[in-house]
C-alpha cells in the first residue's frame, strides 16, 4: 500500500544516512585542518619567539652601562731570571654589562684569584716585558675568568680584563 501512495520509506533513510556521512566527513576534515594549523603555530612560531627573546636580551645588555670590579689586593708574582729575583705587581679590574656576572665574580673570587695566580706564575718574565705578551696575558686572564664563570654559573659575561697597574722590577 505504501508503494501505491508513492512513498518509499527506504529511499528516505538512504538520503539521510548520506547526509550524516557527509557531515561527519566535513567535521573530520575541519578537525584535521585545525589540528594541523595549531601544530604548525606551536612548533614553528615558538622557536622564533625564543630567538627574538635571546636577541632582545643581548640588545638590552648592549644598552646597559658597563660595571667594573677591581680584583683587590694586587697580584704579586716572583720570577727567577738569570739568578736574580724579579717581581711583577699587577692590579686588574674586570668589565661587564651584566651586573649578575659581576656579583658572580665577587662570589667566586677565591677560585678566580687562584686560577689567575697559577696563570701569572706560569708566564715568562721576558714575554711580559713586551706589549704582545701583556695583551696575550689579558686575553688568557679573560678566558680563565669566563671559563670559571661558565663552570659555576653556566655563562661567561665578562667583557674585558683591564690592567690598572703593571709594575715589573
Amino acid at each position: 500500500m505504501a508503494e501505491e501512495d508513492g512513498l518509499d520509506i527506504g529511499a528516505e533513510e538512504g538520503k539521510s544516512g548520506g547526509k550524516k556521512k557527509l557531515i561527519i566527513i566535513v567535521l573530520l576534515v575541519l578537525v584535521l585542518v585545525g589540528g594541523g594549523a595549531a601544530a604548525y603555530f606551536l612548533f614553528f612560531s615558538g622557536s622564533d619567539d625564543a630567538g627574538d627573546s635571546a636577541e632582545s636580551a643581548e640588545a638590552a645588555l648592549a644598552n646597559e652601562p658597563s660595571t667594573y670590579l677591581a680584583l683587590d689586593p694586587a697580584f704579586i708574582i716572583d720570577f727567577m731570571v738569570d739568578g736574580r729575583q724579579r717581581y711583577v705587581q699587577l692590579n686588574m679590574s674586570v668589565k661587564s654589562k651584566n651586573t649578575a656576572q659581576i656579583d658572580a665574580v665577587t662570589l667566586h673570587m677565591p677560585l678566580i684569584r687562584n686560577s689567575l695566580v697559577l696563570l701569572f706564575s706560569s708566564q715568562s718574565f721576558a714575554e711580559l716585558q713586551s706589549a704582545d705578551g701583556k695583551a696575550a696575558l689579558k686575553q688568557a686572564s679573560l678566558d680563565a675568568i669566563n671559563g670559571i664563570l661558565e663552570q659555576e654559573t653556566g655563562q661567561g659575561g665578562i667583557d674585558a680584563v683591564l690592567f690598572t697597574n703593571f709594575v715589573m722590577q
